[in-house]
């Protein structure tokens, strides 16, 4: 029996620090969190006329987590979408759990968050201290196609909160029936379910405050809570703040992040309940790395002054050598700011053993308020010699999500058949404004990648807008999924059905043109266990995306795609011990394909062919050896176009932009003792494919050059010290991300291609109270 006395006093001052953040009072945060710490240390003994105590006897009671792997970088189990959670060996699908500690060691503040995720084989790095983007099995994808907490597209696509994430999830391969029906903006779900868990109040209760150090001047302050209480301690609390502010490793790029995140969970005989919520604002200047090279040609642009200028383009013949990673690039000015918040709710009600009801639901509210950058966030290199032009655009896009679902699972026998009956039924909505008094697009100056700025007319800044309407999509979906168990064998048979409509704002006619599809993607697996370290299995999934818009650099802009479906074929063989777990998995895809074609001197984007990818991956996490673990990834990946009709023929055969063949990580520990460890890890991107386009567009054509940026690897290295200051337990931690400082260029975005990021140092202290 435990006895606990709970201050109302160290409450009060904990909620005045969190209000003083997200003000931006950065002294008011520390002294808070200061003065928390002091309630928290002396809540037995407050003074009972000036707060009262209250007293609760306590059961002992266990908080169930997801099986860690040896070396705890990965877990052994984790959500499968509408499947629950799952233990790897009884999932016959390609998964890997990233664990906090993953996210911990690679995600620093100022990292983007495939840092984190490279150790999956499956995806590959594209993403920015801007936004966090990258590629699942080839397709591109960011925070709005990925899911909370088994909720989708709640997420911002920008640079991500993950100060209040646990772990994250990854199925590998397109899979609607256990991923269920979403909205995104941006990406899509084509390539797999990248679900986010949040921090949960654990079986020990705590106060950790963490400082942290990066780049070359970006100083952090993190408070995290977690307390359960209430009888048999039902209920449980977990906060945790952010407060950063400072120059990142590249020259005069700032990044200011405000954020506060709670999560509330309930946990009974016959139900649980768990409610999330998180606001952030976060302003990032400068940062911009992203080029695009052009092809040869005239084009006209508008000057500061408002003046129509022909530009001549000599054009690209090769891709230039990477330059210093280590500068800034944007135009000055150039400034990325937003702000939103959103919240998901999951509850399960136990009606027996067999039965279990459950829903879950989302809300999204995000509105990037400034966003002063390169006109479709890129930059135009020129000319092989380095020269890239200013074309800088102001907008807005202003977002809301909704998501609502609910089912059942019903576990019953026909004979020697165990069945489990999943019925899902949802519904997620997103509507997405644009903007209306922005001047457009300017050449506001010229630059080179090596020498620095040429000129610059008048500074990248933000003009005042007002908002439109711009598209509103809607998709609702319904599942029924039979998954068998029968001796050592193991079958899965699924199909869901949904129905879209995505609209778009006319600007001329104001009103919504409409284009509204529907689809049946089915599921199904077989799987052999012949003892508890091996699983065999195949498995048959699809995707399906509500078209795609055509974007405003197109003069079919606002008009919908149709829907592209996708469809896999995977077969792979999983192998675990007690040291660890091996998979190895073969994977054929197929996607309709949406191109940029030119016509009568105009580009319009059209769905036309398909893309194929086909690939091998192989990954080990656990025990390497005495003390030594490790997390380790290779993948190779064959991504063509095929079916290509007349406009973009040339394109047969070729590899798709963006998909190199290999890729490779390697993250190895050694652990001296339970208090110090070091940890290394080497990550290998082959060479990469993409093409030339058309100045200030993004229009491949038959006379593009079709280029190969170069392969790279890239080390990180660091330490971490457990150890006591006044008895307070603290984790001192020391990394450096890009070791050796490589410069080099990563293919992103289809034909872009970005810039990386230089050696980063990052030190934190954190104190568990």
């Amino acid at each position: 029996m435990i006895k606990i006395r709970l201050n109302p006093i160290y409450f009060r001052k904990l909620t005045k620090g969190a209000i003083d953040m997200i003000k931006g009072k950065q002294k008011a945060l520390s002294v808070s969190v200061l003065l928390a710490i002091l309630g928290m240390s002396y809540a037995g003994t407050a003074d009972a006329a000036e707060a009262p105590s209250h007293s609760f006897e306590l059961e002992k009671v266990v908080v169930e987590a997801e099986r860690a792997l040896p070396g705890e970088m990965a877990n052994g189990s984790g959500t499968v979408g509408i499947l629950g959670s799952r233990d790897a060996m009884d999932t016959p699908f390609s998964v890997t759990n990233v664990s906090q500690k993953t996210l911990d060691l690679f995600l620093g503040p100022n990292e983007p968050l495939d840092k984190a995720l490279v150790g999956v084989p499956s995806i590959r790095a594209s993403g920015s201290v801007l936004h966090g983007d990258y590629s699942i099995r080839g397709f591109r994808a960011n925070g709005t196609s990925m899911y909370v907490n088994g909720v989708h597209g709640v997420m911002t696509q920008f640079n991500l909160p993950m100060f209040a994430m646990e772990g994250i999830d990854v199925v590998s391969g397109p899979n609607s029936m256990i991923g269920a029906s979403g909205v995104q903006y941006e990406s899509n779900t084509a390539g797999g379910i990248v679900n986010a868990r949040t921090k949960r109040a654990g079986n020990e209760d705590f106060v950790k405050y963490k400082q942290t150090f990066s780049g070359k001047g970006s100083f952090g302050e993190y408070l995290d809570v977690s307390q359960r209480f209430g009888k048999n301690k039902a209920w449980g609390v977990r906060l945790n703040t952010e407060l950063l502010n400072g120059e990142t490793a590249v020259n005069d790029a700032d990044m200011k992040a405000k954020g506060i995140a709670l999560n509330i969970d309930h946990k009974g005989k016959h139900s649980s309940t768990n409610l999330f919520a998180n606001y952030r604002d976060l302003d990032i200047y400068n940062g911009i790395r992203w080029f695009k090279l052009a092809n040869p040609g005239e084009a006209k642009v508008t000057d500061a002054s408002g003046s129509s200028v022909t530009r001549t383009i000599p054009g690209v013949t090769h891709v230039p050598g990477a330059p210093d990673g280590g500068r800034n690039y944007s135009a000055k000015g150039t400034w990325k700011a937003g702000y939103g918040w959103f919240a998901t709710l999951n509850h399960e009600q136990y009606l027996n053993d067999n039965w279990t009801l459950f829903a879950n639901f989302g809300y999204s509210r995000q509105k990037l308020n400034q966003n002063v950058s390169p006109n479709m966030s890129s930059y135009w290199i020129t000319d092989d010699l380095g020269n890239y032009d200013y074309i800088q655009t102001n907008s807005a896009t202003p977002q809301r999500s909704y998501y609502a679902q609910i089912g059942s699972r019903n576990k019953f026998k026909t004979g020697d058949v165990k069945h489990e009956i999943i019925l899902s039924l949802d519904k997620a909505w997103r509507n997405r404004n644009g903007s209306t008094t922005v001047p457009g697009t300017r050449y506001l100056g010229q630059a080179n990648i090596y020498s620095g700025p040429v000129w610059q007319d008048a500074d990248a800044r933000m003009i005042s807008y007002t908002t439109r309407p711009n598209n509103k999509t809607s998709i609702w979906g319904a599942s029924i999924l039979d998954n068998m168990e029968f001796g050592k064998w193991n079958a899965m048979l699924g199909i869901h059905k949904h129905e879209a409509n995505a609209r778009s704002w006319n600007t001329g006619s104001k009103t919504y043109s409409s284009v509204k599809s529907d689809a049946t993607c089915p599921t199904y697996s077989l799987s052999y266990k012949p003892n508890d370290n091996w699983l065999i299995y195949g498995n048959h999934s699809e995707n399906f995306d509500v078209g795609a818009e055509a974007g405003s650099s197109y003069a079919n802009a606002g008009e919908i795609m149709p829907p592209a479906k996708t469809k896999q074929n995977e077969i792979g063989v999983k192998y675990g011990t007690k040291n660890g777990l091996f998979t190895l998995a073969y994977f054929d895809i197929d996607q309709a394909s949406n191109i940029s074609v030119s016509r009568d001197g105009k580009n319009y984007l059209v769905q036309d062919g398909k893309i194929n990818h086909r690939g091998v991956e192989l990954s080990y996490n656990g025990k390497l050896a005495k003390k030594w673990y490790g997390m380790i990834g290779l993948a190779y990946m064959d991504a063509k176009y095929k079916n290509m009709g007349a406009s973009a023929a040339y394109k047969n055969g070729q590899r798709e932009s963006g998909q190199g063949k290999w890729s490779a990580s390697a993250a190895i520990e050694y652990r001296a003792d339970e208090n110090f460890s070091v940890i290394g890890r080497a990550t290998y991107t082959g060479s990469t494919p993409f093409y030339t386009v058309n100045y200030n567009s993004s229009t491949v054509t038959a006379n593009s050059t079709h280029l190969n940026a170069p392969s790279y690897t890239v080390v990180d290295l660091g330490v971490s010290y457990n150890t006591k200051i006044n008895n307070v337990p603290v984790k001192l931690s020391a990394m450096c991300y890009n070791l050796f400082d490589k410069d080099y260029w990563v293919v992103a975005r289809g034909d872009q291609v970005y810039l990386s990021t230089p050696r980063t140092f990052f030190l934190s202290a954190e104190f568990k109270l």
